[in-house]
Order: structure tokens, then sequence, then C-alpha cells
């Protein structure tokens, strides 16, 4: 599921008018709306599920790691595609 990113309008409260949120933010927020959250804490990115216990959380110093493993965390979230059924076939 390739992930895509939008230009969001200025909403009243941003804090910078017109300007379009980072990459990062996006990115970030898309994954946040899929149910996986990434924070950064002192150069570590914890990618994790929101209901997610510790257990289950990935830490890395690589931000595109970062990424691509919440890309692929969220594809567990969302199941299997209507494409490959229940078994993982095609139809």
């Amino acid at each position: 599921m390739p992930l895509t990113v939008t230009l969001i309008p200025a909403q009243a409260g941003d804090m910078t008018g017109d300007r379009i949120p980072s990459l990062i933010m996006q990115i970030v927020d898309e994954l946040r709306a899929q149910g996986i959250l990434i924070t950064n804490r002192a150069g570590e990115w914890c990618v994790d599920f929101q209901i997610g216990a510790a257990a289950t959380a990935y830490i890395t110093d690589n931000r595109q790691d970062a990424f691509e493993h919440g890309r692929v965390m969220a594809l567990t979230v969302a199941g299997p595609s209507e494409n490959t059924g229940a078994n993982g076939g095609g139809r």
C-alpha cells in the first residue's frame, strides 16, 4: 500500500498559516491514521501499533527504516486485501 502525499490547506489554529506540513509529518500522520505510531526520542525512532504493548515496539536509529517498518506494520493492521482473499491466493 503506497503512501500518498497530499497538500493540506491551512486550518484555523495552524502555527504557520499557509505552510505545508513537512513530508516527515505527513508520513507520520498517514501511518497514525492506519493505526501505527512513530515517535522519535534521543535519535531513536520507535514504531508501534497504537494499541501495542512494549513487546511489539520496533526501535531503530534510521528514520527511513522506521517509515518502511511502519508501512509493513500498517499492512498487518489492514489485513488481507480484496485481491488476495482470506487465504492469500488470487481471485
